[in-house]
């Protein structure tokens, strides 16, 4: 995979993105998530460390927040849905990802793309 297709997984919002590629992508920004948390755990008593990691991790929740919302638009794109319902992230974020991970999307061509795991 190319920085074009990365970029477009996490990041655009158009066309489809089946529910393998969608679990997984998810999985990897969970992960990512985790990693800040972690170190913060880890620098208990170094208060320079902790505030450190602690806004890497606010950073990192912005930038996270936006590429989940991209996965999910292109998931439920995917199902032949509108993706403002991706905005349901706010709400359930954990609970909003596992239930996309769940249905098949449309076979074949649909309204929002030719097909799966391309850009539109």
């Amino acid at each position: 995979m190319n920085l074009q297709q990365t970029l477009w997984v996490f990041f655009g919002f158009s066309g489809r993105l089946s529910r393998q590629a969608f679990a997984l992508a998810g999985l990897l920004l969970y992960v990512i998530r985790l990693y800040p948390i972690y170190r913060m755990y880890e620098a208990q008593g170094d208060e320079e460390a902790l505030a450190h990691w602690a806004g890497v991790f606010l950073l990192l929740v912005g930038v996270l927040f936006v590429s989940h919302i991209a996965l999910a638009v292109k998931r439920l794109h995917d199902m032949n849905r509108t993706g403002w319902f991706s905005l349901l992230f706010v709400i359930g974020d954990l609970v909003f990802y596992l239930i996309l991970c769940l249905p098949r999307g449309t076979d074949g061509p649909n309204r929002y793309a030719r097909q799966t795991n391309a850009p539109a």
